[in-house]
């Protein structure tokens, strides 16, 4: 097993105020104020929120495959209507040829013997771009994709060089990529999500929600991306031992597992090393914990390696932990959505499932450290939940007055 001590060097700390006492709000509040924004928008999307928004944070790329109607469109567009930057879409086919994407060649330029692009509102000048049904383009226009994606420029035929804007490339899918070569290009996007139909618990709400219409997200700069990239940078450096040790471990138990991981993904600062510090930075959260939740959005296919994956976490994390997080996770969102009774009773089988594994002597030995967080967490939440929902029945009795 791998060493379980991490550095913790982004403890929550109270936001600095203003000379007129407003709060400045910090580069963590303010990726926590994307996502809330996104999950009151879309219910039951509290994941896919997460996601867009550290992909954003990190300037990487992400890709959700999904049936038709999942909000994946959606979700990006809003995510980039709050950041006062460019935004480029383009809808893919067989028949999408690059011009498309780049720009066309201007044809008086070209008589007059010029060669010019004509990029104005293309992808080169775009610092966001969401391309939809991605895995639909050819060969070629995904060449000039991967370079646009990688190097954050393009060259053309005629040996001129594009410099490209970019911050994030966000993708969607119907299906999944068949061919090696799209197989090839998927695996070099950061994070790949598989979108399901939202649970039916969550469907009134979201009418409800569409109804009463959804609060405007306040805006963003690019700076404010800058600014919250470097502090997850700076993140990653003072917890690159830990980071280091557990992904080290992680990915060798999932190659054990037939799991491909290739050497980009586990090493390369931009991937998955990037992924864990950004999950950390923005929740608050230990290394180890990070590395278990961001992990499975690296697996390029979700049919054959989510077995083979479940298999690989129980020898890292045993279930039952990993089980009360999830139950924890469940809580946290239905407590968002303002469905408090669910929410106590995700908490109270979360409190569940840690006890089953306090009552393993070889599980304590070894997470002594997570059982006793996960408990504090779960008893805090439940205990506050139980205060919610007496002060809403105090309420209820003084309005019947």
């Amino acid at each position: 097993m791998y060493n379980t001590e991490v550095k913790q060097t982004s403890k929550t700390a109270p936001a600095p105020k203003a000379e007129n006492d407003e709060v400045i709000e910090t580069p963590r509040d303010m990726a926590l104020r994307l996502v809330s924004s996104l999950s009151d928008a879309f219910i039951g999307r509290e994941e896919e929120a997460r996601l867009a928004v550290i992909a954003l944070s990190v300037k990487g790329h992400a890709c959700f495959i999904g049936e038709p109607g999942t909000a994946k469109s959606a979700l990006f567009r809003r995510l980039s209507d709050a950041v006062s930057g460019k935004y480029y879409y383009y809808l893919m086919s067989k028949y999408t040829i690059p011009d498309e994407i780049i720009g066309p060649i201007d044809p008086i330029e070209y008589k007059n013997g010029k060669f010019t692009r004509m990029v104005a509102g293309r992808m080169p000048t775009a610092n966001i771009s969401f391309i939809d049904e991605v895995f639909k383009a050819s060969s070629e226009t995904l060449n000039t994709l991967l370079n646009i994606m990688n190097e954050r420029s393009f060259v053309d035929i005629d040996g001129k060089m594009f410099n490209v804007p970019l911050y994030s490339m966000f993708s969607a899918s119907n299906e999944l990529p068949e061919s090696e070569e799209l197989q090839a290009f998927f695996d070099r996007i950061l994070i790949k999500h598989f979108v399901k139909p939202i649970d039916p618990s969550g469907i009134e709400a979201g009418i409800l929600a569409n109804i009463n219409g959804i609060k405007p997200m306040k805006p963003i700069t690019l700076g404010d991306i800058d600014v919250l990239n470097g502090a997850i940078r700076n993140h990653l450096v003072s917890n690159a031992d830990g980071i280091a040790k557990t992904i080290s471990s992680m990915v060798s138990v999932m190659r054990q597992h037939g799991i491909f991981i290739s050497d980009r993904t586990a090493m390369g600062t931009n991937y998955l090393p990037m992924l864990v510090a950004a999950h950390s930075y923005i929740f608050n959260s230990p290394v180890k914990k990070s590395a278990i939740s961001m992990s499975k959005y690296i697996l390029t296919n979700n049919e054959d390696a989510l077995t083979n994956y479940s298999k690989a976490l129980d020898s890292l994390y045993p279930p039952e932990l990993r089980m009360a997080q999830e139950k924890l996770e469940k809580a946290f969102e239905h407590a968002q959505g303002g469905n408090l009774g669910d929410a106590k009773n995700a908490g109270i089988e979360a409190m569940a499932q840690i006890q089953a594994a306090a009552a393993k002597e070889s599980v304590v030995s070894l997470y002594a450290d997570e059982i006793v967080e996960l408990t504090n967490q779960a008893d805090q939440f439940v205990k506050k939940i139980e205060g919610l929902q007496e002060n809403l029945g105090q309420f209820k009795k003084v309005s019947k007055i």
